[in-house]
């Protein structure tokens, strides 16, 4: 047997190609545009066509168990695919196999007709998205040296504006059959993700289709070892992604509730032309602070400055119901939208307390976004209660954006 098939070290990062680059971005933009639009457009829609008047507290329920679901099934499947050992590598496999799961959940989704069924049908879809993203983050560690993660997570900060434009279409622009639209992003997912299964650089890690194994280790027993730096790093881009999530989920119902629409245009479509204008900024703004970041060797100041153009994008929501005034708030929001995306996850893979482990601490780090999924929900559902629940609402976002931005001041190993 080949010693590459005997190797358990972690995979030590080359110049990353070209076509593996574009692979990459193009498998990450399919997996936001498989959860994107299902989570802000149809999942929404879905709510209140089962129950007009109780769909914020349907929608807290879905993605609060959704959330939940994710952030475990996610540090699992970057876990089990750190310990995978196969002749197609540590990643692939997995990937695949979410892949599969995640079209099949589709079905499911656009079947449902109670709530139940629709909480199910999102539970089964994290699991398997996750399944697939996991592993897909990891290989941004496993294949592209430090040097190089700014201009290449750049490139992957396509993956939320790609997502959110496939939204605007799915709403705006597709038949409204449930059909049609699940249809569409499932055949996306897998066009997206293909090309990456061909062409990540994985070398054999087992003679088999898939084993795993969790080789014993000088150092003592194995665990996750944690230290200020990734922490606070972490929290960072938890208080981040609370903003962006509340920004995402909540605009629907803000603009059904309170805005008045140009002649007819549908809520989904007003909102869809919004999402168009912030992805054109966080394209802009993705590919320049990936690049700058490498060129100047800094991380922090582009990261602190997405957080204040985040927070001044939600401000001017909170109090903004003309249309005319959220496309520029939206504007804002998507600079720092890509600002965000782009450094944050160079940042946060540079931090790693071991890249032999980077599945496992990725795959913590994604917690930082599921959490906020749960929390937003149902902060958002107790605060529409209220008076002017939407404009706290997005003066909450705003805060937590400020902080978010300001605490990744405290990282020490990164400038």
């Amino acid at each position: 047997m080949s010693s590459a098939f005997l190797t358990d070290a972690a995979p030590r990062p080359q110049a990353a190609s070209a076509a593996f680059v574009a692979a990459l971005a193009t498998a990450q933009v399919g997996a936001f545009l498989s959860f994107m639009p299902l989570l802000t457009i149809l999942a929404p829609l879905k709510a209140a066509a089962l129950d007009p008047a109780n769909k914020a507290w349907i929608l807290a329920q879905v993605s609060f168990w959704g959330a939940l679901v994710a952030g475990v099934s996610n540090i699992v499947a970057g876990a089990v695919s750190d310990a995978t050992r196969s002749r197609f590598g540590r990643r692939r496999p997995w990937i695949l196999a979410g892949l599969v799961g995640a079209v099949v959940s589709y079905l499911f989704i656009m079947r449902a007709d109670a709530v139940p069924e629709l909480v199910a049908g999102v539970l089964l879809f994290q699991i398997c998205l996750n399944l697939l993203f996991g592993p897909l983050v990891a290989l941004l560690a496993d294949c592209v040296p430090a040097a190089r993660r700014g201009r290449v997570a750049a490139f992957l900060g396509f993956a939320p504006p790609a997502g959110a434009m496939a939204g605007a279409l799915v709403a705006g622009l597709l038949p409204p059959q449930d059909a049609v639209r699940y249809g569409a992003i499932a055949a996306l997912l897998v066009a997206a993700t293909a090309p990456l299964l061909v062409l990540a650089p994985e070398r054999p890690t087992g003679a088999g289709l898939l084993r795993l194994a969790q080789p014993p280790r000088p150092e003592g027993p194995r665990g996750l070892r944690l230290d200020r730096d990734f922490a606070a790093a972490w929290l960072s881009r938890l208080l981040m992604q609370l903003a962006i999530t509340i920004v995402s989920l909540f605009t629907l119902f803000s603009i059904q509730d309170r805005t008045a629409l140009p002649r007819g245009l549908a809520p989904e479509a007003l909102l869809g032309l919004l999402v168009g204008v912030s992805c054109v900024m966080q394209v802009a703004a993705s590919l320049a602070g990936g690049f700058l970041s490498d060129h100047l060797a800094r991380r922090k100041p582009f990261v602190v400055g997405a957080g204040l153009l985040l927070a001044g994008g939600a401000a001017a929501l909170a109090f903004g119901t003309d249309w005319r005034l959220m496309a520029g708030a939206f504007l804002v929001f998507g600079l720092g939208y890509g600002l965000f995306t782009a450094v944050d996850a160079a940042l946060i893979t540079d931090v790693l307390p071991s890249a032999e482990d980077a599945g496992r601490y990725l795959g913590l780090s994604n917690l930082a976004n599921t959490l906020p999924q749960m929390v937003a929900p149902l902060l958002g559902a107790a605060l529409l209660e209220a008076a002017s629940g939407y404009a706290w609402l997005y003066l909450a976002a705003a805060a937590a954006a400020t902080a978010g931005g300001l605490l990744v001041l405290a990282v020490r190993r990164v400038r």
